[in-house]
């Protein structure tokens, strides 16, 4: 039905055709502010749902920033760390580094100084045990020299009374042949200038034995040959044993006192 048939069914139930198209116009005035409404309602929900859209891309796009940033900063952040490591491992390989050093170097001046003082210990025993040795030679040197010297003594004792009491020859002779090794047996503790004494003395007795079976001598005879001849040399002789006893005995006395310092 047109507008004229409308006209024509408002005109029959007496309704004014200005209301009529009054309310017509109200009607097609709502139809239209509804479908301006709807236009922007759709045009809000549109630009709202880009305006989300947008939001969550900026969101987004911020997020994988912030993802991105916080990335490279905790990269970052291990590559201190993994640095902070490395120079720790390193000053901890240096630290032990100087310290096995210091360990060896510590090591090796004890070592040094052990070996210094096992060395200076064993010097000391080795000088203790000469200076013992010594001490143990100096009295066996010591007994065989009062032994020499005594045989020396002995002998000459022998000979001057057998001399004096008018012996026989044969007597004088084997005394005075006794007497020729005197001169070995002194000479390796007396030495060269008291063998040598001990030695006029030995031939002078086997000379006088030899002259007294050629030529006999009375009893003032015999008496002042020995006081002239014999007596000065022997005095000389028993002087120089005195002098070589008393040296040793010093020497033995040093060596004494050695062993009982290193002790």
């Amino acid at each position: 039905m047109d507008l004229t048939g409308i006209a024509a069914l408002v005109a029959l139930a007496g309704i004014p055709v200005s209301v009529l198209v009054a309310h017509w116009q109200k009607r097609t005035a709502l139809q239209q502010t509804q479908a301006l409404n709807r236009a922007a309602r759709e045009t809000a929900e549109a630009a709202h749902r880009a305006a989300l859209a947008q939001a969550e891309a900026g969101h987004r796009a911020a997020r994988e920033a912030a993802l991105e940033q916080a990335a490279a900063a905790h990269q970052a952040a291990l590559a201190q760390l993994e640095a902070a490591h490395q120079a720790a491992l390193a000053q901890a390989a240096a630290a032990h580094q100087a310290a096995l050093e210091l360990q060896a170097a510590q090591a090796a001046a004890a070592h040094r100084s052990a070996m210094a003082q096992a060395a200076a210990g064993h010097r000391s025993t080795l000088e203790v045990a000469r200076a013992r040795d010594q001490v143990e030679l100096e009295r066996w040197k010591r007994e065989k020299r009062s032994a020499a010297f005594e045989k020396v003594h002995a002998a000459l004792d022998e000979f001057r009374t057998a001399f004096l009491q008018d012996a026989d020859s044969d007597t004088l002779a084997r005394i005075g042949f006794d007497m020729h090794g005197l001169f070995h047996a002194v000479l390796p503790f007396g030495g060269l200038s008291l063998a040598e004494k001990v030695g006029w003395l030995s031939r002078t007795c086997a000379h006088l034995a030899r002259r007294m079976r050629e030529t006999p001598m009375n009893e003032t005879e015999r008496q002042e040959f020995w006081d002239s001849e014999i007596s000065p040399r022997r005095k000389e002789l028993t002087e120089a044993m005195s002098r070589t006893l008393e040296l040793a005995e010093q020497n033995r006395t040093a060596n004494l006192r050695r062993v009982n310092r290193r002790r």
